[in-house]
């Protein structure tokens, strides 16, 4: 009989023990994400040449005009950006880039006299000189580092940015739009704002 009670006591002892060691681990786990949108930022570079003077009697620029845009994206896809330039009159902020004969010009407007809206819409018609005081136009000669298309009907270029960092260069010549340039053109600064943006506006 204690034979049979040490058995009995050896099993219980045995089961607690096992018990003592079979401990469960509870686990849980959690997703952290975050969601990357697409997106497209431009910025101008300052170092190309903004500003340049003219020659007194001919209406040339002494060293083309260029500017220059930074655009970063992680789009997989072509982004398509518009190019466009725009010059202030009596009437507002106009549209200053147009073609003429095949060729792409921007218009520059006085900023000390303001011009009339009529002397940009008469450069842009191809008037007589004369007739757009305050308005000359000088030709887009290239635009590098992306591909682009002038849109004819809307006065602007499609710009074309591939995925990561692109450079954008509009190149502006120096040989004047002879029938924008003349004596009645008041001294002083001429200005057109040139801009690249995601949206079509």
């Amino acid at each position: 009989m204690y034979i049979v009670m040490l058995k009995k006591y050896l099993t219980l002892l045995f089961i607690f023990v096992m018990n003592a060691h079979c401990v469960f681990a509870e686990s849980a786990s959690a997703d952290m994400s975050f969601n990357i949108q697409e997106y497209v930022k431009i910025e101008p570079v300052t170092s190309p040449v903004l500003t340049a003077n003219i020659t007194d009697n001919t209406g040339n620029l002494y060293s083309p005009l260029s500017v220059q845009f930074k655009v970063i994206t992680n789009s997989t896809e072509k982004k398509t950006l518009y190019l466009k330039s725009n010059t202030v009159t009596d009437g507002g902020f106009e549209e200053s880039m147009f073609e003429m004969g095949g060729q792409i010009y921007i218009a520059f407007a006085n900023i000390a006299k303001i011009p009339k809206s009529q002397s940009l819409t008469n450069c842009k018609l191809g008037g007589f000189p004369k007739d757009s005081p305050g308005i000359v136009a000088y030709p887009v000669t290239s635009i590098t580092g992306a591909g682009s298309k002038f849109l004819k009907g809307k006065n602007k270029y499609e710009v074309y940015a591939e995925n990561g960092t692109t450079f954008v260069t509009v190149h502006v010549g120096s040989n004047v739009l002879p029938s924008s340039f003349a004596s009645n053109d008041p001294k002083g600064f001429y200005q057109a704002v040139l801009s690249l943006t995601e949206a079509d506006i």
